[in-house]
């Protein structure tokens, strides 16, 4: 059983000339080699802008959504929201295609008139400009002097 044969001879030299590597300890040392060099470079700090924007606590996605579905769907979200008690909702619109109509300006529209009295915060996030922060609850009406009338 010690003889090998001409074939198993070749495939013993081939495995001797090319070794097994171990590809998942070569990617996670350059893994680590690339953590070291982003160490060095300065963190991306977050848009002075949105520092007073809510975090949202739940979020929806209405791509590929015609904008009247858009509207009942986060209808149906704030109503769900109300009664377990959330209240910040990242909406997620996207740039707006014509083919589907403008998602984003129907739902802008919809806050301004049909939501008016059930949001209280709505805005297109700073730094991102495909999304919009909305706090459900009563608005804040300021009086003349810009404080808030009871």
């Amino acid at each position: 059983m010690d003889e090998l044969t001409d074939a198993e001879r070749i495939q013993l030299a081939w495995m001797n000339n090319h070794p097994v590597q171990d590809k998942d300890k070569a990617y996670k040392r350059e893994i680590g080699e690339k953590k070291e060099e982003t160490k060095n470079y300065a963190k991306r700090k977050r848009n002075p802008a949105s520092w007073n924007f809510p975090i949202p606590e739940q979020e929806i996605d209405l791509h590929g959504y015609v904008a009247e579905e858009a509207v009942a769907a986060v209808e149906n979200l704030m109503d769900g929201m109300e009664r377990s008690g959330l209240t910040v909702l990242r909406v997620i619109h996207g740039g707006g295609n014509p083919e589907y109509g403008n998602v984003k300006h129907y739902i802008d529209r919809s806050c301004a008139t049909i939501w008016k009295n059930r949001v209280a915060f709505y805005r297109t996030e700073p730094d991102n400009a495909g999304s919009s922060i909305m706090k459900l609850g009563k608005p804040v009406v300021l009086d003349a002097k810009g404080k808030k009338s009871r």
